[in-house]
């Protein structure tokens, strides 16, 4: 038998932009600044020209994942120790 979770334990909560920009490691103006441009996936508050963000990790961390460039290869790093001498 298979167990899937109960509504209440599958669910997310939304975060404010704060929380999601530190997810992010952006400051959290610049993460409004793509919310309201439509480029981050995000969900507005409010009716009138101030909207209140909210946004959920789970469809952040797919946006995020969906712009990695894999194709470049691995990332080279370089050793400064050797590079100091």
């Amino acid at each position: 038998m298979i167990r899937r979770p109960s509504p209440a334990q599958s669910r997310e909560y939304y975060v404010d932009a704060a929380e999601a920009a530190r997810f992010l490691s952006i400051h959290p103006r610049t993460l409004q600044q793509l919310a309201r441009a439509g480029i981050v996936p995000a969900h507005a508050l409010g009716s009138g020209p101030r909207k209140f963000w909210r946004f959920l990790l789970s469809e952040l961390d797919d946006w995020l994942r969906a712009r990695i460039d894999s194709s470049c290869g691995a990332v080279r790093v370089i050793d400064r120790e050797r590079k100091v001498q």
